[in-house]
């Protein structure tokens, strides 16, 4: 169900000027780290981590949200703490994992626990991970989704023209696929989420620099006009059996010269060049990189955290 934007008779331009004036501190920030939640009560070993891993070079730790429709820690809590740390956070938000109450209560929620930048996804299908008996719900569209951070922000209003208490300052990013056959498609989607309210936008992982180069150009006046950051994702690869696991991910084309490699260390070795070479050829088309939690590594985490911010100095 699609809910019509209500702005109250605001124009366009006061829209955009409010746009304008929210500060989203992530958006200066180069290389982000994404982590898995735990499973468990005790969250000493994942802040340890989270905490290690901005030492050695992350500068935004994303929280996942059920990720492969895994029943894990909601990303709600550890985005809270990691903030309370004083470390800077990008915390996933899937549609299809909650009803359209939900969806507003868990926003309000994580704004109020200081949790500022959120990536408004999707989701991934929940029958395919934990419970398969579990539904995935279509009360909103993701265009509803940041429309309603859209409007929480602009109007203290959600969808329905209630009056939400507060001053909201959601910094709402999205995500795009590089690699799909109608690359006009993709565009439109993207449009759609700027107009919405999507300040930048995160790629599923890239492992073709000329594929993205030429998905970047046909950009045009979307990213020109819009001023929308793009972070492009890199996958590394640990071990072989994570290798064959990922590349069966929906939205993940793995070239064929990676399955060339037996044994993990070769692979890893491998895999860590091909990235390294992608932050090099990338980084002037782009604003930062993403790093997926296929890596827990911390010297192959600063490898890539000194290349990225290396590219980036003037």
């Amino acid at each position: 169900m699609s809910i019509t934007n209500n702005t109250n008779g605001s124009t366009k331009d006061e829209r955009n000027t409010f746009s304008q004036k929210l500060v989203c501190e992530i958006l200066d920030k180069r290389f982000i780290l994404e982590t898995l939640p735990p499973r468990a009560t005790t969250p000493d070993k994942y802040l340890d981590f989270c905490e290690k891993a901005v030492e050695s070079g992350a500068q935004v730790i994303a929280v996942t949200d059920l990720p492969m429709g895994s029943s894990r820690t909601s990303p709600i809590a550890p985005a809270h703490m990691l903030v309370e740390r004083g470390i800077s956070v990008l915390m996933h938000f899937s549609r299809t994992t909650r009803n359209a109450i939900r969806i507003e209560g868990d926003l309000i929620a994580a704004h109020m626990l200081g949790v500022r930048n959120i990536l408004i996804l999707s989701g991934d299908d929940p029958r395919v991970g934990t419970y398969p008996f579990s539904s995935s719900v279509e009360d909103f569209t993701i265009y509803d989704v940041f429309r309603l951070t859209k409007l929480l922000n602009e109007k203290n209003e959600d969808l329905a023209g209630v009056r939400v208490y507060g001053k909201f300052e959601f910094c709402s990013g999205g995500v795009f696929s590089p690699l799909e056959s109608d690359y006009r498609q993709t565009l439109e989607r993207m449009k759609g989420k700027v107009e919405a309210g999507c300040r930048f936008f995160i790629s599923q992982p890239a492992f073709s620099q000329e594929a993205t180069i030429n998905f970047l150009e046909r950009m045009g006046d979307l990213r020109g006009k819009s001023k929308i950051k793009i972070y492009v994702a890199l996958m590394l690869f640990e071990t072989c059996s994570q290798l064959e696991h990922f590349s069966k991910v929906p939205g993940v084309f793995v070239p064929n010269e990676y399955f060339r490699y037996r044994s993990d260390q070769n692979l890893k070795r491998f895999s860590l060049k091909r990235a390294i070479l992608m932050v090099e050829k990338l980084s002037p088309y782009v604003d930062g990189f993403y790093l997926t939690s296929t890596t827990k590594d911390l010297e192959l985490i600063k490898t890539i955290g000194d290349v990225v911010l290396d590219s980036y100095q003037d």
